[in-house]
């Protein structure tokens, strides 16, 4: 299942409790397969990670794909990548992976999470708009990841070069007051891609009206559920506060929902 799918559901073990949208029978019964497939296959954790294309379910390596195509696109645009809406946290290490990948010495370049942590802060009336068949409510798609993301982010650092200068930052709490702090603490900051996926209205238009302006020409605009029925909120808010009219949208050809937009 893809991490959008993953995250659709009540908890985040591995196997859904309700069907989500979009999936059949068949695609449960895949995520299952594979999960039970990992854990009774050859080899010890090292060896299944080493050959980890055994194991991740297709959505999942086309995520990553998306985000690859995207990283290219910023390699010489100047600045950090900012991730609205961290979950489990597979976005914030991909880019980090990426980073270390192809720019090891560009220590200027942050990635930084943000995520309550504790599912949504609030939920507005906008996020029901239309006919919306999703139900969500405050504290919906829940994720307490945070103590295990800084576990993660410890043992890239141990690989990395430049380690000594921290690369990844992850930021807690509701993003209608973190994401003004954050600029308060860091004038500094300059985003070459900032990637929307808070999926509901409020943070998502506090995230444009403060994050957009600190974008140089050049800069990636990435949205996770642009267009999207089930989560209205993030169209309403790009809308407003951009005008889908002042924007050239992009899409990737390995998903069917995330789009993007150089800044011109």
């Amino acid at each position: 299942m893809s991490p959008r799918e993953q995250r659709d559901v009540r908890s985040v073990g591995r196997y859904p409790t309700t069907l989500p949208d979009h999936q059949s029978e068949r695609d449960v019964a895949y995520g299952e397969g594979l999960g039970a497939y990992f854990d009774n296959s050859i080899g010890d954790t090292i060896d299944k990670l080493q050959n980890f294309a055994k194991y991740v379910p297709q959505p999942a390596l086309n995520r990553f794909l998306c985000r690859h195509l995207l990283f290219q696109k910023i390699l010489k645009v100047h600045g950090s990548i900012l991730e609205c809406g961290v979950h489990l946290g597979g976005g914030v290490m991909s880019w980090a992976q990426l980073s270390a990948i192809y720019e090891p010495l560009n220590h200027g370049r942050k990635i930084v999470g943000f995520d309550t942590f504790q599912g949504f802060a609030n939920v507005h009336a906008k996020d029901r708009a239309g006919n919306s068949p999703r139900r969500i409510d405050k504290g919906s798609l829940s994720a307490p990841a945070l103590d295990d993301l800084r576990e993660a982010v410890r043992l890239y650092d141990l690989g990395r070069t430049l380690a000594h200068i921290p690369k990844i930052e992850l930021v807690a709490g509701d993003a209608c007051e973190t994401i003004p702090k954050y600029l308060a603490d860091n004038p500094h900051l300059v985003i070459a891609l900032l990637y929307l996926d808070f999926d509901v209205y409020e943070p998502t238009k506090i995230a444009l009206q403060h994050l957009l302006p600190r974008m140089p020409r050049g800069a990636l605009l990435a949205f996770d559920e642009l267009g999207v029925r089930q989560w209205p909120g993030e169209t309403l808010a790009a809308h407003e506060v951009v005008g889908l009219q002042n924007l050239k949208l992009r899409r990737l050809p390995h998903h069917p929902q995330i789009s993007y937009a150089v800044l011109e």
